[in-house]
Formats: C-alpha cells, sequence, structure tokens
C-alpha cells in the first residue's frame, strides 16, 4: 500500500471507532488504526546525519551524549515542500 492508500485507511478507521457501539469494538478500531499510523511515521522519518538514528553521540566507549541536532529523537522528521 502506499501512503494516500494507508491514510484514507487510517481515517475510516478513526471514523469507525468514532461510531462504534461498545468499548471492545472501539479498541479494536484504534489498535488497527495505530498499527497503520506507526507504518505511515516509518516512512516519513529521516535519520539523523550525524547519530545516523541512534539518538545519542558516541564520544569514547565509557561516555555518550545527546545529539542536539535531533534532541536525542534519533530522527528529524522530514518537511514536505507543498507545490
Amino acid at each position: 500500500m502506499n501512503t494516500q492508500e494507508l491514510k484514507v485507511n487510517y481515517k475510516k478507521l478513526l471514523n469507525k471507532a468514532a461510531k462504534a457501539n461498545g468499548r471492545k469494538e472501539t479498541v479494536s478500531y484504534l489498535n488497527r488504526a495505530a498499527k497503520i499510523q506507526s507504518k505511515l511515521y516509518s516512512t516519513s522519518k529521516v535519520n539523523c546525519f550525524r547519530c545516523n538514528g541512534a539518538g545519542f553521540l558516541r564520544i569514547s566507549l565509557d561516555e555518550t551524549k545527546t545529539c542536539l541536532s535531533c534532541y536525542g529523537k534519533g530522527f528529524l522528521v522530514q518537511e514536505i515542500p507543498e507545490l
């Protein structure tokens, strides 16, 4: 599936969860939506150029520092220019 299809499925699942009757039904829709959201998120991230996605810089064997380029998250969110 491409990202457009995933976004459409994600929105449909959220709408179904809002209209669901019971707790179990709502939770199942939200869990499926969370899986789709993680797929969307993993395709939109770009690894940090300094720490290469680790989130920290290794200075020596005993010392590590938080990467300040990505603030310790390990990735930079890719900004897509809209035309």
